[in-house]
């Protein structure tokens, strides 16, 4: 196993920083198990592994010899993002179409997808995905302005689903103009109680950012208005964390 130059210490290291992923077209994942579960989903351009630990969930031998590095636990450190690095860590290709984040006009097949206006917090993105892919959603379109679904913050709480859910940035107005026929769900204060709604199989579910909720332009394509209530409408808080509220509301849909 070949050991990691300074050269790419340097590079990798610099992966942390959103600017630096798109010069450059690369990600970082780190962790034994969320690396397993993306091999073969993107494209593989180094797997690193600290000096003296012993891959357990990896196989070597079916990674390509020059794909494979090794390094102290000061290099990992210098790569890490975390507070405490992991022995292990995948670096890959960004897929094209995150690179580009192309506008997205598209006659979309009848399915249930997630919309996501202005979401900040890496955590919450990350907790989304995995969210999502525990009930079947195969794909989230997001606004520009969301944070990036390859921040390392946002990875790590995928816990392995990024290889799973299609995460797509685009205009989700332009989005929504080009899909008429299908129902634009969006949860707001003024909305149907969800437990007394009956929710179809097919639509847009539109979750907003964590301060401001949707945003008014598309407030205003919502065709179907929701509303999670409190179990004591006397005696609840200002409101829920986004995360939490995509898993109630994904499991009212499914249910």
């Amino acid at each position: 196993m070949e050991e990691l130059s300074k050269t790419k210490i340097s590079l990798f290291s610099s992966l942390a920083g959103r600017k630096h992923r798109l010069r450059h077209g690369l990600f970082i994942v780190e962790g034994e198990k969320s690396v397993a579960d993306t091999l073969g989903s993107f494209e593989l351009e180094a797997l690193i592994v600290c000096s003296g630990f012993e891959l357990s969930m990896i196989n070597p031998g079916i990674l390509p010899k020059d794909k494979l590095f090794m390094t102290n636990r000061a290099g990992m450190d210098k790569i890490s993002s975390l507070s405490t690095s992991s022995p292990v860590a995948a670096v890959y290709k960004l897929p094209i179409s995150s690179m580009e984040r192309s506008d997205m006009t598209d006659k979309l097949p009848d399915a249930l997808y997630l919309m996501l206006d202005g979401i900040q917090d890496p955590g919450n993105l990350g907790t989304i995905v995995r969210t999502a892919h525990w009930f079947g959603i195969k794909r989230i379109f997001a606004s520009r302005d969301t944070v990036d679904i390859y921040n390392p913050k946002t990875i790590q709480s995928t816990m392995g689903s990024l290889a799973k859910v299609e995460v797509i940035y685009c205009d989700l107005a332009k989005l929504i103009d080009a899909n008429k026929e299908l129902p634009v769900y969006g949860l707001l204060l003024d909305g149907k109680n969800i437990n007394d709604v009956k929710l179809g199989h097919r639509g847009f579910i539109i979750m907003g950012n964590e301060g401001k909720g949707i945003s008014a332009e598309l407030r205003k394509k919502v065709t179907d208005r929701l509303l999670i209530p409190p179990y004591d409408p006397s005696d609840h808080s200002e409101s829920l964390n986004v995360a939490i509220a995509t898993g109630i509301t994904l499991a009212a849909f499914r249910r």
